[in-house]
């Protein structure tokens, strides 16, 4: 048995039914027209940028001009959570997140892409982070994350996330005191503000001086991985990537080994031959 009823006004449409197979029991469900918020909060005054860790999602706020102004880092548990859980954490994060571009009348942007490339970088960290991860691509963060966006009327930006990190670590990790995370997520503001990120000049091949920008920054990304070279080494990136100008190219194409770009390490028990030079 279904029935349906309209206001007078007709701003809130009701249904109310039986459902046999639930003991008889009566449903009421209410729907209504929700107005479409005007974007306010746009990247003309800076923008949120948001990099995902195993631990923790990193924020940064990144003014109009590109430099960095405010960050945070936040932690959440996802050990031995329910689904719910797990989605009330992702919620009140992303309510601090809007609540953070609010109070900044910025916008705010994160990499577009289905989060396979974070689940590749820390694959082997842990099987509750790869659940995690999982679970995340699946839109549960997403989801909230555009449904506050819309309800607040901030500008979402979904940006190319190609060596976001790889960047971060070289030109501001050491330069501001950051960690990768915050780093990165610099980047990804920087990036959704559509500022450029020159590689260092002593990087820098004569034969590479007319490449576009990312082909200098998957040079370096070849290299940290053939190398296996760990974030924490990036402190002094000068001393980590030396002899990045003799590197033969021919290595470049030679990655017999997978490797992670964040930590360094393996992805299996096979020995690159370059691996202790």
């Amino acid at each position: 048995m279904n029935f349906s009823l309209l206001t007078d006004d007709a701003d809130i449409a009701s249904s109310i039914f039986r459902r046999e197979h639930k003991q008889d029991n009566w449903y009421v469900h209410l729907s209504t027209y929700v107005q479409e918020i005007p974007v306010i909060h746009t990247r003309k005054n800076g923008c949120i940028g948001i990099d995902f860790n195993a631990e923790l999602i990193s924020v940064t706020y990144v003014k109009w001009d590109g430099n960095i102004e405010y960050l945070e880092e936040l932690p959440y548990q996802w050990k031995n959570q329910t689904t719910g859980q797990r989605q009330a954490t992702m919620r009140n994060i992303v309510a601090t997140i809007v609540k953070l571009a609010d109070f900044f009348e910025c916008a705010i942007a994160i990499e577009s892409l289905d989060f396979t490339k974070k689940k590749a970088k820390m694959s082997e960290e842990s099987k509750i982070y790869n659940a995690m991860l999982s679970n995340l691509s699946t839109g549960m963060f997403r989801e909230a994350l555009e449904s506050c966006c819309r309800r607040f009327g901030v500008e979402l930006i979904k940006v190319n996330p190609a060596f976001t990190s790889v960047i971060g670590m070289v030109n501001y990790m050491a330069k501001y005191g950051l960690n990768s995370g915050t780093a990165a997520a610099l980047v990804v503001g920087r990036r959704a503000l559509k500022l450029s990120e020159k590689i260092p000049q002593c990087l820098l091949r004569p034969e590479d001086v007319n490449k576009h920008d990312w082909s200098h920054w998957r040079r370096v990304a070849s290299f940290i991985k053939l190398h296996r070279i760990r974030r924490t080494q990036l402190f002094q990136w000068r001393k980590a990537l030396e002899g990045i100008l003799t590197h033969s190219l021919w290595a470049e194409h030679q990655l017999s080994q997978q490797v992670h770009i964040e930590t360094g390490e393996p992805r299996n028990h096979l020995h690159s031959p370059m691996a202790n030079v």
